[in-house]
């Protein structure tokens, strides 16, 4: 019972702090807000995946084609068509685009010839390139411009690949996770504030145990973590039209329980606040870099060893599920790595509050 009135009694007072509320909700929506705007106004070239093109390479206009399109772009021979789907099927590209073999032959003739896109959604991450497909095959065919006329060439196939229970989600559930392991920092300066201030040794005065009032703290900020950063997922979901999905919000509840055991960890290793944000900056930033392959495809990161190194951040499980990982999977992991923390910072109370 002493447990549950003390996590109520620091839920009350993290509640009474808006400064340490207000921005796990409006900040990470803002970001998402403009890295979303900044993906649409760049076409998405830089987060875009590498795009299939399978055709003859040796034809006349399919040359030319090929160099107009530049090098985001993974080329297979017509009898390759199959290798390129299962590419597609697996997530390791974004689109399939199959040029007719008779490609240059219905140019020559004036007649529109036959491509087909394969994609995994409406979007799939070539629209730019369709669009420079149809302008070059429109430009090739001699058309006339003219705004009433639909000169749209691909036919469009959806095809089924690994679910992913992330979706369109991905771009909310990495900026919420990034900024709880940012704010980390704030935490650890809310925690080491109790300290300086003595109300942690009058709390040892109580007859409250060292372990009721440390788990206390945990998880009273596990708990706010949790809450406000779900509820930031829900209101992005809203804002785009998503539909809420209860393991995203469990993946982001994991995220915050690594990220409330990397407060208990600084907070061990480190009494002196000036070393607070530093560290959590460093760890974001690390975790990042380790991800940079998932997180912009566009750089083609093949090293294994850096792939394996990418296990060790969070963001790697969040990306895992974006690619058609299992979710419970990556939960799994971020709450092992949560204990990690919690055991390497676990601490004697008497002894953080009185050094």
């Amino acid at each position: 019972m002493n447990i549950i009135n003390l996590t109520l009694a620091n839920i009350k007072r993290y509640l009474k702090s808006p400064h340490l509320i207000l921005p796990m909700i409006f900040v990470p929506l803002v970001m998402i807000f403009f890295v979303s705007s900044s993906v649409n106004n760049s076409n998405g070239s830089l987060f875009e995946q590498q795009i299939a093109l399978v055709c003859n390479k040796d034809g006349k206009y399919e040359s030319k084609l090929i160099d107009e399109l530049g090098d985001n772009m993974t080329l297979f021979d017509i009898k390759d068509k199959e290798k390129a789907i299962d590419l597609l099927k697996n997530n390791d590209i974004s689109s399939v685009i199959v040029l007719n073999n008779n490609f240059s032959v219905d140019i020559d003739n004036s007649v529109s010839p036959k491509v087909t896109s394969f994609k995994t959604s409406n979007g799939g991450g070539s629209l730019l390139t369709e669009s420079n497909i149809n302008k070059f095959i429109s430009k090739s065919l001699k058309y006339k411009e003219d705004g009433n006329i639909n000169t749209s060439i691909i036919t469009s196939n959806i095809i089924k690949k690994e679910s992913s229970l992330l979706g369109s989600d991905v771009l909310s559930v990495f900026m919420i996770s990034y900024f709880l392991y940012l704010c980390s920092g704030v935490f650890c300066m809310d925690l080491l504030s109790l300290r300086k201030s003595n109300v942690l040794r009058r709390m040892l005065s109580t007859k409250n145990k060292d372990f009721h009032i440390i788990f206390s703290l945990c998880f009273s900020l596990f708990l706010v973590q949790a809450f406000f950063s779900s509820l930031a997922l829900i209101l992005a979901n809203i804002i785009h039209g998503d539909n809420i999905s209860i393991p995203t919000i469990l993946l982001i509840c994991a995220n915050s329980f690594v990220s409330t055991g990397l407060v208990i960890f600084i907070c061990r290793l480190f009494k002196k606040e000036s070393y607070v944000f530093l560290t959590t900056s460093f760890y974001c930033l690390i975790s990042i870099i380790l991800c940079l392959g998932d997180l912009l495809p566009s750089l083609n990161i093949n090293s294994q060893l850096f792939n394996k190194l990418s296990m060790i951040s969070p963001f790697y499980w969040i990306f895992e599920v974006a690619n058609g990982g299992n979710i419970y999977i990556s939960i799994f992991a971020l709450l092992l790595m949560g204990l990690v923390f919690m055991t390497c910072g676990s601490f004697k109370l008497k002894d953080f509050a009185r050094n």
